[in-house]
């Protein structure tokens, strides 16, 4: 799994690059196929306070992207408030394929009553060759 941290219009710190990296650990605990995690962090001289702070989490996992984006007061906040958010559509991704992972390997109860009768059908087949014919076995 690769990691890209970019940053525009201010510096990385230590704290933020910490919540960055704690955020990607508890996605790989519901996503372990992770190919590669993209976090963009923006500061943008905006009147709203409240909004200075873009971070966008963009997560490919087997050629599947899951895209998280948040604003926030300051960078921590708007990693933070958008890494809940990826945890949230992870678990919901997770949910959704392995449910239709679920449906293509279950068996409908038709098929399997067509396999039981085939192998009655070879079983009976064989007990009257070999009444037939004792030197037929198969």
């Amino acid at each position: 799994m690769e990691l890209r941290i970019e940053c525009r219009n201010f510096n990385l710190g230590r704290r933020l690059d910490t919540l960055v990296t704690r955020k990607v650990e508890q996605l790989l605990r519901h996503l372990p196929d992770v190919d590669d995690v993209r976090v963009e962090i923006t500061h943008e001289p905006t009147r709203s306070r409240q909004e200075r702070y873009q971070a966008k989490l963009i997560v490919n996992v087997r050629g599947r992207v899951i895209r998280a984006e948040r604003r926030g007061p300051s960078a921590l906040s708007a990693v933070h408030s958008a890494g809940s958010t990826l945890d949230k559509l992870a678990a919901r991704f997770k949910g959704q394929v392995y449910r239709s992972l679920r449906a293509r390997d279950q068996v409908s109860i038709g098929q399997l009553q067509a396999d039981e009768a085939l192998e009655l059908d070879r079983e009976l087949a064989q007990e009257f060759l070999a009444e037939e014919d004792p030197a037929i076995v198969f």
